[in-house]
């Protein structure tokens, strides 16, 4: 995946900051001169996936799944 942030072309930086332990993990700051602002934060998800799967000797069958949904941290 890509973001392009058009907005943000030809604006000239003030201060850069990166913070290795943001709220939501680490986390680009950047202020511009003309008073606004630009953050990027790295999130991650923790997800768990457990089955219950049946071989007969061909393709596994799943009996249940009881995989969480993602999980924020």
């Amino acid at each position: 995946m890509m973001i392009h942030c058009k907005e943000l072309t030809d604006k000239v930086v003030r201060l850069m900051t990166i913070y290795e332990d943001g709220t939501y993990g680490p986390e680009v700051h950047i202020e511009f001169t003309d008073g606004t602002t630009f953050s990027a934060c790295l999130k991650t998800n923790v997800s768990i996936e457990a089955k219950y799967i049946h071989d007969q000797g061909g393709e596994p069958c799943i009996l249940r799944d009881y995989s969480a949904p993602t999980i924020a941290r």
